[in-house]
């Protein structure tokens, strides 16, 4: 009795499908297997290619092979070309995290997630514009000096606060 109550638990499970990934980088399986085929004489493949597909499917997958068969072929060409297409972009380095006045930060992020750029992104751009405009620039250590002793006083603060607390 156990097995037939183990059996329907069985058969009423629902399990989910998950659709089958896609990799551009790495050849389908049957493409790949087409391009092992190719490797090897003629003779011994001819038999398998006969159980494994009919001419339409093999010419129409032949084709499609083409077209990627040097991207295929030969994997460490595609790494060094997108090795290559890396180095041509400027290199970044993660910066320590940056504390944020709590109602610059929310306006900040609204703004730039309504532009679709990262914050780091718009820090980037907003250093260029300003590095070029040497009266930008003079404004914004202006305002950047009074932010600065504002979080000076702001930790002196608070290093009171603990420490009479702790009295």
């Amino acid at each position: 009795m156990s097995d037939s109550i183990l059996d329907q638990i069985r058969s009423n499970r629902k399990r989910t499908v998950v659709p089958s990934r896609e990799d551009t980088l790495i050849a389908p399986k049957q493409e790949s297997e087409q391009i092992a085929q190719r490797s090897t004489p003629a003779n011994e493949t001819s038999n398998e290619t006969s159980n494994k597909t009919s001419a339409n499917e093999t010419s129409t997958n032949a084709t499609s092979t083409n077209a990627t068969s040097n991207e295929t072929t030969n994997p460490n060409s595609t790494l060094e070309e997108l090795k290559a297409e890396l180095a041509k972009l400027p290199p970044t380095r993660r910066h320590s995290a940056v504390v944020l006045d709590a109602e610059i930060d929310a306006n900040l992020t609204r703004f730039c997630k309504e532009k679709g750029v990262t914050v780091e992104v718009f820090l980037e751009a907003a250093w260029l514009q300003a590095e070029a405009s040497s009266e930008l620039m003079e404004k914004i250590l202006v305002e950047a000096k009074c932010r600065y002793d504002s979080r000076k006083l702001a930790g002196k603060l608070r290093r009171l606060i603990t420490m009479l607390s702790g009295r």
